[in-house]
C-alpha cells in the first residue's frame, strides 16, 4: 500500500512549487460524496453516452442537456448524473495514438476521472478492446475491490447476428464475446461481464427525450435488465471499504503520473543542461584562442613600429613613398593577424550551425523562447478530474522556476548583445586598407616633420626619447586600431553563447532537485504495492 502521507509531502516539495493543494482538493470533493460514484470509460464510439442515456431513462430520470448522443466524438468533459441511488460519470472517449491535444486532453480526463471513482464500467465495442488493450489492461490493474470493475460490450445489436431473426444464434455469439473478453484481458469468473444492446438499431437515434417505452419491444434480449439490476446491488454500506482502496488508487495514480512527468522533464532539462554546458566550455575555448592570437599580434608589435620607423628616418625617400613603405608593412602585420581572427570566426560560425541541427538545439531554443516570452508562469490547475489534469502544471512550475532564477521578464540573453553584434554577424570586417590608412598617415606625417633633424634625433639624448615617445605613441595607435578587430570577435563569442552561459548554472541546478525528486518519488513506489484485483469488500 501506497504511503499516502508520504505522497502528499513528496508533492509539497516538488521543484518549482507545491502541487498537493490540487489533488486535496479533487480528493477532498469526491471523498464528501455519499452516494457510490460509477465511472464509465472507454473509447470515443464505444457507446457511453447511449448507455448512460438509457439507464436514465428507464430509471425514470431526465436527460441532462450536456449529453449527446453521436458516431463522433462528443463528449469532451467529465460529467456526472445519477440513476437511482448512485452518481453516474461519463468521462470524454480516449484515443490511443492520437496526434491531436484535444483528442490527448480527452483521453486524459477519462483516465484521471476514474482515480475518483467507486465502480468502473468499461464500455467496449463488440469488436472489443484492439489499440486501447494496453491503456485498458493498465488502468483495470491498479487495484479494485472485487465486484468494483465491470465490463460492458455494447451495441451488440451490431455483432452481425439479428436477435430477432436467430436469438439463439445471437446468445452464443454473445457467450463467445464474453469467453474472448475474459481471455483477452485475462480476468476471472469475480469480474462481471455484460452484453447489452441499449439502443437496438438506433431506434431512439440521436434523441434525448425519451420514454421508457421506447425500447420495450427489445427487453427480451438487450440485456439492460441485468445491468439495470447490478446498478441497483450496489450498497451505499461498502463505501468505506471501497473509498479506502480509490484512496490508494488515487494517490499510487498521482504519484505514477507525477513521476511519469518528472522523468520527461528531467530527461528534457538534462538535454538542456548538456547544451548550456557546452556552450560555457566553448565559450572558454574560444576567449582562450583568441586571448592566445591577440597577445601573439600584440608581441608582434613590440619592435615593429620602432624598425619601420627608423627605417623611414635613415631614408631619403619622398613623403608618398615613405608613406607607402610604412603602409605595406602595416598592412602585412594586420593581414597575418586578421587571417587569424577570421579562421577563428570561421570555426565559431561553422560550430554554431552544427550545433543548431542536432535536435538537442530545438528543444533548448524552444525552453529560451519560453522564457523569454513573458508570459505568466503562474500555475493553474486545468479543471478537476484527478492526477492527469494537474500533472500537466508541472512543466509551468518548472519554468516558473527558471524565470525567477534568472530574473528573465524579457528575453534572457539575446537581448544583451547590441544588434550590430547578434550571432551571425561575425566581426567589424573592415579592409585592411582602411584600418591600416589612418596609422600609415599619420606616421608618414611624424617622420616627415623630424626629418630635418635626423642626425640630431640618433644622437641627442633628449631627442632620442622624444622619439621613443614616438614609436609608443604609434605603437599605441597601431594597438588601438586592432582591438576593434578582436573585440569584434570577442563580442560574437559572447552572443553566441550568451543563452547557455546565462542558464547554465539554473539548468544544473533545477536538473539536481529533478534527480532527487524522481528518486523520491521512486522510492515511495518501492517501498509500497499495489493490490490487484484481490480485495475483497
Amino acid at each position: 500500500m501506497v504511503d499516502i502521507d508520504g505522497v502528499r509531502d513528496w508533492l509539497g516539495r516538488l521543484p518549482g512549487g507545491s502541487l498537493v493543494g490540487q489533488y486535496v482538493d479533487d480528493w477532498d470533493a469526491f471523498e464528501k460524496l455519499d452516494r457510490p460514484v460509477v465511472t464509465l470509460f472507454g473509447s470515443y464510439d464505444s457507446g457511453k453516452s447511449s448507455l448512460l442515456r438509457r439507464l436514465l431513462v428507464d430509471s425514470g430520470g431526465n436527460v441532462p442537456g450536456w449529453l449527446t448522443i453521436s458516431a463522433r466524438h462528443e463528449t469532451f468533459e467529465v460529467n456526472d448524473a445519477e440513476v437511482g441511488g448512485c452518481i453516474i460519470r461519463d468521462t470524454p472517449g480516449f484515443a490511443v495514438g492520437a496526434s491531436d491535444i484535444r483528442a490527448q486532453n480527452n483521453s486524459r480526463r477519462a483516465m484521471a476521472a476514474v482515480g475518483l471513482t467507486d465502480v468502473g464500467i468499461v464500455v467496449l465495442t463488440p469488436q472489443l478492446a484492439t489499440a486501447e488493450r494496453d491503456v485498458l489492461q493498465k488502468l483495470f490493474t491498479q487495484g479494485w475491490p472485487v465486484g468494483t470493475m465491470w465490463f460492458v460490450i455494447s451495441r451488440f445489436d451490431e455483432a452481425g447476428v439479428d436477435p430477432e431473426y436467430d436469438l439463439a444464434e445471437y446468445r452464443e455469439l454473445s457467450d463467445r464475446k464474453v469467453r474472448e473478453m475474459r481471455e483477452l484481458f485475462e480476468l476471472d469468473d469475480r469480474i462481471p461481464v455484460f452484453v447489452v444492446s441499449q439502443d437496438p438499431f438506433q431506434t431512439a437515434g440521436p434523441d434525448t427525450d425519451l420514454s421508457r417505452e421506447t425500447w420495450d419491444d427489445f427487453r427480451g434480449w438487450d440485456g439492460m435488465r441485468d445491468l439495470a439490476d447490478a446498478f441497483e446491488a450496489v450498497s451505499p454500506s461498502a463505501l468505506p471499504g471501497w473509498r479506502h482502496t480509490a484512496g490508494q488508487r488515487y494517490w499510487t495514480a498521482v504519484l505514477d503520473e507525477t513521476v511519469t512527468v518528472l522523468r520527461r522533464q528531467l530527461s528534457d532539462y538534462t538535454a538542456g543542461a548538456e547544451v548550456a554546458a557546452s556552450g560555457v566550455a566553448r565559450r572558454d575555448v574560444w576567449e582562450s584562442e583568441l586571448d592566445t592570437l591577440d597577445r601573439a599580434a600584440q608581441a608582434s608589435l613590440d619592435g615593429l613600429i620602432e624598425e619601420v620607423m627608423r627605417r623611414s628616418w635613415e631614408s631619403s625617400s619622398g613623403a608618398d613613398e615613405l608613406q607607402a613603405e610604412i603602409q605595406r608593412t602595416l598592412d602585412e602585420w594586420f593581414t597575418k593577424h586578421e587571417v587569424r581572427l577570421q579562421r577563428l570566426q570561421q570555426s565559431i560560425r561553422k560550430t554554431k550551425e552544427r550545433e543548431r541541427a542536432r535536435p538537442s538545439w530545438a528543444g533548448f531554443a524552444s525552453l529560451v523562447a519560453t522564457l523569454g516570452s513573458g508570459e505568466d508562469a503562474s500555475t493553474t490547475p486545468a479543471g478537476p478530474g484527478g492526477a492527469a489534469e494537474h500533472v500537466e502544471t508541472v512543466g509551468t512550475m518548472l519554468i516558473g522556476l527558471l524565470k525567477a532564477a534568472n530574473n528573465a521578464p524579457g528575453p534572457i540573453a539575446g537581448g544583451k548583445a547590441s544588434p550590430a553584434k547578434a550571432a551571425g554577424d561575425l566581426g567589424r570586417h573592415i579592409g585592411i586598407a582602411e584600418a591600416a590608412l589612418p596609422l600609415a598617415v599619420y606616421m608618414a606625417k611624424v617622420v616627415d616633420e623630424q626629418g630635418a633633424d635626423r642626425a640630431r634625433l640618433n644622437q641627442d639624448k633628449a631627442a632620442a626619447e622624444k622619439r621613443q615617445q614616438v614609436v609608443a605613441e604609434c605603437t599605441q595607435r597601431t594597438r588601438d586600431t586592432w582591438q576593434p578587430f578582436v573585440d569584434d570577435v570577442r563580442e560574437a563569442i559572447v552572443a553566441e553563447t550568451s543563452d547557455q552561459v546565462d542558464l547554465d548554472a539554473s539548468l544544473r541546478q533545477l536538473v539536481e532537485q529533478l534527480q532527487e525528486a524522481v528518486a523520491e518519488g521512486e522510492g515511495l513506489f518501492r517501498a509500497g504495492t499495489v493490490p490487484l484485483l484481490e480485495t475483497e469488500v
